[in-house]
Formats: structure tokens, sequence, C-alpha cells
């Protein structure tokens, strides 16, 4: 009996180890690269916890997240200096960098 138990143990332990997949925000996120308000470019299901460079002529860029997660925006690339967030369904101003939870 105390051998099917530590087993059974052990291979759990061994699966908790094995890498898992990377997690994904669910939906789009959409923003306006040139400042007209006009969302022509976006992200549909982003990796969490990648750092995104918005690509457009015109940062801040006017952005609206209808994913899943928060999405934080940032000061500088890489993803550093935390200036704000969107969570689900919201809109605003962005900077060129963000990352989902």
């Amino acid at each position: 009996m105390k051998i099917k138990v530590l087993a059974a143990a052990a291979a759990m332990g061994a699966a908790a180890l094995l890498p898992s997949p990377a997690l994904a925000a669910t939906g789009g996120f959409y923003w306006s690269p040139d400042g007209s308000g006009n969302q022509s470019s976006s992200l549909q299901n982003p990796q969490s916890g990648h750092c995104y460079t918005l690509e457009g002529s015109h940062a801040p860029f006017y952005a609206i997240n209808v994913t899943n997660d928060t999405m934080h925006y940032y000061r500088s690339p890489g993803c550093s200096g935390h200036v704000g967030s969107l969570t689900p369904n919201m809109s605003g101003n962005v900077t060129r960098y963000v990352k989902f939870d």
C-alpha cells in the first residue's frame, strides 16, 4: 500500500516539473497607430507575460482591451517603468510597450 502511495506522489511531483504551455489572453487588443482613433492594428490572443512593442507613428496610442486579461503599459523597452493598466473591456491612451497578465 505504501509503495502505491509513494509511486503516485512521485508521478505527481514529476508532472509538476514538466514545462507548461505559455498562457495567452483570450480576445483582441486594438489600437490606433496613427492617432485617428480608428483601431486598425491589433493583437489577437496575446501571450501573457510577453512585452509587445506597438507599431505606429503616433504614440501614445488610443487602444481598447477586449481580452480577458489586464494589459499593463510601460514607459521603456522591455516593459520597464510601469505607467498604467487597461482592464478587460476598457479603453484609453497607452504607451508603445504593453504586457498582459
